[in-house]
């Protein structure tokens, strides 16, 4: 399903972790990889340099992360980029017909911001391809969190449009991987009386149940359900905390937890917040050739 994706590198030792994530894909079918570096230039209105703190040489760099790809049996592809980021990045991966974008949300190059950067910001506002951010700790030299990514996955729904489409994504990996999951749906507080409040708690574990039941037919090894009271956000990123998950698979835009016209509060605080991989699936999946 996932057979084709970009990784998008800034050069600095964090990106040379993300690079060692690919390898979690190679049980989903990733053949090929496509590496993309962008460079943005310092305009008149002054525009964030993206550019690695010390200078390097590109091209030794992207060598070196292309070797450590291609030993991994992949094909390799690099990309150098010269404008915005976000925009160039999304325009490669359309271009290249990839299946994911893997990126890190936090770092010193390319998304070197101590919140959530700018790009993976606007990747995921934007983006039409399923985004998959791992975080990069400032403070260490790249330790990204990807390793068996997919074997125990929080799955947050809000029972929207577009959770369903992730939940369609998550089935995909599921039938490929057999991994465990965890479907949760957070109640938030609707000023309702005890009784309707009775009777929506009763339709979301109805709704919760039988997703389960669809994707233990798919292969999960094991599915447990979770309704919460309480602000979603929080909730999830609680819940991540507590459970021993290796990656939260959730719907990029919506028009339930998340906002139809653009990425709303809830997927900003998980992307922000989240010290596991987030695999966004977008409201309008781009299908690459042969997904």
């Amino acid at each position: 399903m996932f057979w084709k994706i970009l990784v998008a590198t800034d050069l600095t030792p964090a990106s040379d972790e993300l690079i060692e994530c690919v390898e979690s894909f190679r049980e989903l079918g990733t053949e090929e990889v496509v590496l993309a570096h962008v460079t943005e230039l310092v305009d008149a209105t002054g525009a964030v340099e993206v550019l690695p703190a010390q200078p390097v040489d590109v091209d030794l760099v992207l060598r070196r992360q292309k070797d450590t790809l291609e030993r991994l049996g992949l094909k390799v592809v690099v990309q150098t980029l010269l404008g915005t980021p976000a925009l160039m990045l999304e325009q490669a991966a359309r271009d290249h017909g990839v299946n994911v974008i893997l990126a890190g949300s936090h770092g010193k190059g390319l998304l070197r911001s101590a919140a959530l950067g700018s790009v993976s910001r606007e990747l995921l506002r934007t983006t039409s391809h399923p985004l998959l951010l791992d975080r990069l700790d400032l403070g260490k030299e790249g330790e990204a969190s990807c390793r068996m990514i997919f074997s125990r996955v929080l799955f947050p729904t809000d029972y929207s449009e577009t959770a369903e489409k992730a939940l369609d994504f998550l089935g995909k990996i599921a039938l490929e991987t057999g991994c465990s999951v965890t479907l949760m749906h957070v109640m938030e507080s609707q000023g309702e009386d005890q009784e309707n409040e009775r009777r929506r708690e009763e339709e979301c574990w109805y709704l919760l149940e039988a997703k389960k039941r669809r994707l233990e037919r798919l292969g999960a090894a094991e599915v447990s359900i979770d309704l919460v009271h309480g602000r979603a956000a929080e909730e999830i990123l609680s819940r991540m905390s507590k459970g021993a998950f290796t990656s939260i698979v959730m719907g990029g835009k919506g028009k339930g937890v998340l906002t139809e016209l653009i990425l709303g509060s809830t997927a900003n605080e998980v992307a922000r917040h989240a010290t596991l991989p987030v695999l966004f699936v977008p409201a309008a999946v781009a299908e690459a050739p042969g997904s």
